[in-house]
């Protein structure tokens, strides 16, 4: 068994705060090393647990709590269950405020800010706008396994990730589900809709993912190169010690060719084992790790788009800033080059793209 860390048993237990979050569940902690969870009837059958179930980190709970290592079987249902194709959902939220049509160019001004160019407000439309939420599920394999899930936004017309949304889904009246991802065929030509651009979403969606990932494994990652280093040198002193025994041993022995020769043969074998031995210490700490969208909710919110010119030089180009009423916020551009979200930046010479300073 595999006991966890004080600073692991949190990533643990936030683990199954996510996968009950995605599930429609409920979970509290009700101290550092508790969770108690409510989940819906047939979640709970499919990972054969009740309903109301308390899990925890601590060997000092008692009385019915499911205590979890790293090696829980709790995480391997957790991996089959999150591991089922994706689903994507949309839902459209209906502000009940009131969207001004213009009066944004000293906001843009002050909000989005090129440092070698010039940016002009061209026009303004109340217009929704597609936030992708994305619920990305991941294991990774070493010395043990770990399962992770990751939420993050990305806006669907300025590709920023990371974005906000505030109170958006907080009323639920005010939510309106739908089987479309797209509009309505009949107002699918209504320029307040925008087209979904599902390929290059999901390339940035990819790399997002990978970024989190790797920023929420690099502990572990660190912590399993310190632990090869160390098993590695071990193991390297200690055959290197083998080999100098048989060395003294072959000087002792003078010109007796046949038992030098048998020495010389242990010293090679010594040698393999050792080379042996390291490639087994670099695969049992070879950290790999597989990802995969568990689902992706399509929220459609009333924004206004707010057409800007980029100019550099003879360069003009055309973008579109997206005012949220839910933030109150110009929401930040996206780097063309690092894919970052960006409010201060740079114009690129040749076309005017966005690139952080």
């Amino acid at each position: 068994m595999v006991l966890a860390t004080n600073g692991e048993q949190n990533n643990l237990l936030q683990t199954i705060q996510q996968v009950v979050t995605i599930t429609d569940g409920v979970a509290e902690y009700s101290s550092e090393d508790i969770l108690d969870v409510v989940w819906p009837r047939e979640i709970a059958e499919t990972l054969e647990l009740s309903d109301l179930i308390t899990f925890t980190t601590s060997t000092e709970v008692n009385g019915g709590s499911y205590f979890v290592t790293y090696n829980s079987e709790i995480f391997e249902r957790f991996e089959k269950f999150i591991a089922k194709d994706g689903q994507v959902a949309s839902i459209k939220v209906d502000y009940q405020g009131y969207l001004k049509p213009s009066g944004f160019e000293k906001l843009v001004q002050l909000s989005l800010v090129p440092q070698n160019g010039l940016l002009k407000v061209k026009s303004t439309k109340p217009a929704l706008t597609p936030y992708l939420l994305c619920n990305v599920a991941y294991t990774a394999s070493a010395d043990e396994l770990r399962l992770g899930l990751l939420s993050f936004l990305i806006n669907g017309v300025t590709g920023v990730t990371g974005v906000e949304i505030g109170d958006a889904l907080m009323w639920a009246s005010d939510l309106v589900e739908s089987e479309r991802l797209l509009p309505p065929k009949e107002i699918e030509s209504n320029s307040s809709y925008p087209e979904i651009d599902w390929d290059n979403l999901l390339s940035i969606c990819e790399k997002r993912s990978q970024e989190l990932i790797e920023l929420e494994i690099s502990p572990w990652r660190d912590s399993l190169s310190r632990k090869l280093n160390r098993d590695a040198t071990r193991a390297r002193d200690y055959y290197h010690a083998l080999v100098e025994q048989i060395k003294e041993k072959m000087e002792r022995l003078g010109k007796e060719e046949e038992q030098l020769e048998t020495e010389k043969n242990r010293i090679a074998a010594t040698i393999m084992e050792k080379d042996r031995k390291i490639n087994d210490l670099e695969q049992r700490y070879s950290l790999k790790v597989e990802a995969s969208m568990h689902s992706t909710l399509v929220i459609w919110l009333q924004t206004v788009h707010i057409e800007c010119e980029l100019i550099r030089k003879k360069n003009r180009r055309l973008i579109t800033a997206v005012w949220n009423p839910y933030t109150k916020i110009v929401e930040p551009l996206r780097c063309a080059k690092t894919g970052n979200a960006v409010t201060s930046f740079y114009l690129s010479d040749d076309d005017a793209s966005v690139i952080s300073c």
